[in-house]
């Protein structure tokens, strides 16, 4: 009899300890989930921005060197390729890989290729033309171009541009870098943009640095400004949660080929809470003086900050390839998460 009242009373103490356990862990991860919340928020009010729109030049030296085109058909490279080694030695530019290729022996390469590192032999071949051994790739060590910064964080000097990832070739690889930097440009013309033809800022990329560029990814290229006072009578401005965003008016900051930055009008048509990646807000450009010049968002504009109700919330990303009035932002805490990466 006793047996039997001790057995059943463990099983009520075993169903009750269970249901206790699942009640703390479902209060303890409420709990966790909105000091998060409080964190993100606390570390948007704690800090203060300056809001970007300056158009400046991007230069990246990569980390490897990147695959552009193979002219052979009897090796493993693919387009899009970034060989970090040969022979187990680093290299860093094209010129590193025709010295191995002139000996004219075979090679072992380490291959990034879509984020696995992948090992490839290949043999140079010699051209009768030139004289030389050659390996029949075309590679590039670097990229540059002309974007758009969208923020810097005031006390500790960091920046934030594009909104998207600086890519090459057609399947958009993100560019491992090793150095960069931001410098000064000089927007000389623009290319309008129509449907289906994309239009672009043109611009110079100087020798004149004005920040270094430590990280490329998804959401953005972000680095350092060399001198911290460079933007400190721009705006200082607070960053929205993407649960602020609204649909209805807005407006960017950009620069062109006047070389001064200036407001131009917008329209926030959606925003998509819950997707990932940088085309989180889909805008329309309004501003009749800006459609006269680009036509709507243009290569070089990447950055651009949106602002609405006096908080920066995003920035410009990409243009719908058959409407350039349309095209879509990345949401700033996408890039202020990225930004808080950086350990420089």
């Amino acid at each position: 009899m006793f047996k039997g009242f001790f057995v059943y009373n463990k099983k009520k103490i075993f169903i009750f300890s269970i249901f206790m356990l699942v009640i703390i862990f479902a209060i303890f991860s409420y709990v966790l989930l909105f000091n998060d919340e409080e964190t993100v928020t606390c570390s948007f009010k704690e800090k203060e921005y300056y809001v970007g729109g300056e158009a400046v030049g991007i230069k990246l030296l990569a980390s490897g060197v990147l695959v552009m085109g193979v002219d052979r058909d009897d090796c493993d490279l693919k387009i899009g390729d970034i060989i970090l080694e040969v022979n187990g030695r680093k290299i860093e530019t094209d010129s590193n890989l025709q010295e191995y290729a002139s000996t004219g022996k075979m090679l072992s390469l380490t291959v990034l290729r879509q984020d696995k590192n992948i090992n490839v032999n290949i043999e140079p071949k010699y051209n009768e033309t030139t004289g030389e051994y050659r390996l029949g790739l075309w590679v590039k060590d670097s990229s540059a171009g002309v974007g758009t910064i969208t923020f810097y964080e005031k006390d500790s000097a960091k920046f934030a541009a594009l909104g998207h990832a600086i890519t090459e070739t057609a399947e958009q690889y993100i560019l491992p870098i090793t150095t960069g930097g931001i410098t000064t440009t000089e927007i000389y013309s623009i290319k309008k943009g129509a449907p289906n033809s994309p239009g672009e800022l043109k611009g110079t990329v100087s020798n004149t640095t004005l920040g270094q560029i430590y990280c490329n990814t998804k959401n953005g290229v972000f680095g350092h400004i060399d001198n911290k006072d460079l933007y400190s009578n721009n705006e200082i401005i607070q960053l929205a949660d993407k649960e602020e965003i609204k649909t209805g008016d807005a407006y960017i900051y950009a620069t062109l080929d006047d070389n001064v930055k200036k407001k131009y009008n917008i329209q926030i048509e959606k925003i998509f809470l819950n997707s990932t990646g940088n085309k989180n807000i889909a805008i329309k450009i309004t501003d009749q003086d800006l459609l006269e010049k680009t036509g709507g968002i243009v290569q070089g504009m990447s950055g651009a900050p949106i602002i609405q109700n006096g908080k920066l919330v995003g920035a410009i990303t990409h243009v719908f390839l058959d409407d350039p009035q349309r095209g879509y932002g990345a949401f700033i805490e996408n890039m202020v998460n990225d930004m808080n990466t950086l350990n420089q």
